[in-house]
């Protein structure tokens, strides 16, 4: 007994030396909670990294972060099984306090460090976007709102959409020193233009380049290499017919090239297609050229979607989906995505529409 004792409290002793060199101690109290109830915290891959108990509505984790990183806390009831309540915070070396509340729709408060008080200075600015957006939901659900008062909830939404893209714009921009601002920008980004979100990569300190950040950072370096004004990358890939041809083979015969990735799977890509068929259609003769570049993974899928869709222009795929070895040079993450070329250079990107017509026009004359 005197035996187990003893490393009872050497862990005891190891755990507060621990915290008194740098480490963290998450205070946790949840109302609602009864005790036995368990708290988890995992981790983005959802590997669990603590489990604690509750008793008297609190719980406590102690330990050292050697690297900060976004965790989420569970609650989970032992009454029922199926009943969670979740929370976000920065495991981050410090004194973190969550309060988390098992009712529906409250929100959780999470303090101590800089990065916790962000994040829960941004939770309620978002709780308040939120409830504007669902007084606005629920005029454009309304069967009986009159076109007039639809009209105005859909403007309200756009407005309020940009409110939020702003709000998040600014906390990334004060907060990007810690690991709260950069996960809001990995998060975010497609929200940013590129410009901004280079900006805030370049601030970000070399020793947080890692993991979804890094991933970020390698897609911009992409960007950056196939923007606007440099030299077109070229792709080559099989067509459907079995041979093999590249962008640089079709750029050698057009005054302007455009390079269309799309897929057969991809809904908005075969809404556009009439509009980029309308532009081939009538630009072809003066010098325009396309070269499809399809995300598919099914070959059938595609050489009918080729035909379905009246594609004449030239088409060229390796069939690996989102790992399509020419999307990923020219860093598109989102499809359907353009790329114009004159002269070897990329002039415009992510054109649609009568913008891509008008921009062809202009690039012809």
């Amino acid at each position: 007994m005197k035996k187990l004792l003893s490393l009872a409290a050497l862990a005891l002793m190891l755990c507060v030396a621990a915290c008194q060199n740098g480490g963290y101690k998450l205070t946790g109290t949840v109302n609602g909670s009864q005790d036995g109830d368990t708290v988890v915290l995992i981790n983005t891959q959802n590997d669990t990294l603590q489990t604690a108990v509750i008793k008297g509505g609190k719980f406590v984790m102690e330990g050292v972060q050697d690297t900060a990183q976004v965790c989420y806390i569970l609650w989970k009831s032992n009454e029922n099984p199926d009943q969670i309540m979740g929370a976000a915070l920065a495991l981050e070396n410090g004194n973190i306090t969550l309060k988390l509340d098992t009712a529906e729709n409250v929100p959780s408060e999470v303090s101590g460090t800089p990065a916790n008080d962000a994040l829960s200075a941004l939770n309620k600015k978002e709780q308040a976007i939120n409830e504007e957006a669902r007084t606005i939901f629920a005029v454009l659900g309304d069967t009986a709102a009159t076109q007039e008062a639809q009209a105005e909830a859909q403007k309200q939404l756009e407005g309020l959409q940009e409110r939020a893209t702003e709000l998040y714009k600014q906390f990334v921009k004060e907060n990007i020193k810690n690991i709260a601002g950069q996960t809001s920008l990995v998060q975010y980004s497609s929200l940013f233009d590129d410009e901004f979100v280079l900006e805030q990569l370049a601030a970000v300190p070399e020793s947080a380049i890692r993991g979804d950040l890094a991933t970020l950072k390698e897609n911009y370096d992409l960007k950056a290499a196939t923007a606007v004004g440099q030299d077109f990358k070229d792709i080559k890939a099989a067509t459907p017919e079995g041979g093999e041809l590249s962008v640089s083979e079709v750029a050698a015969n057009a005054k302007v090239l455009l390079i269309d990735f799309w897929a057969s799977w991809c809904g908005p890509c075969r809404a556009e297609m009439p509009n980029v068929k309308a532009a081939y259609e009538k630009f072809h003769p003066q010098g325009f050229e396309i070269i499809g570049v399809s995300l598919d993974s099914d070959g059938e899928a595609w050489k009918k979607a080729i035909a379905d869709l009246g594609m004449t222009w030239p088409q060229i795929s390796d069939l690996q989906g989102w790992d399509c070895e020419g999307a990923g040079t020219y860093a598109v993450r989102a499809i359907p995505a353009t790329v114009l070329i004159k002269d070897g250079k990329i002039v415009a990107r992510d054109l649609r529409g009568d913008k891509l017509a008008a921009k062809v026009e202009e690039l012809l004359k």
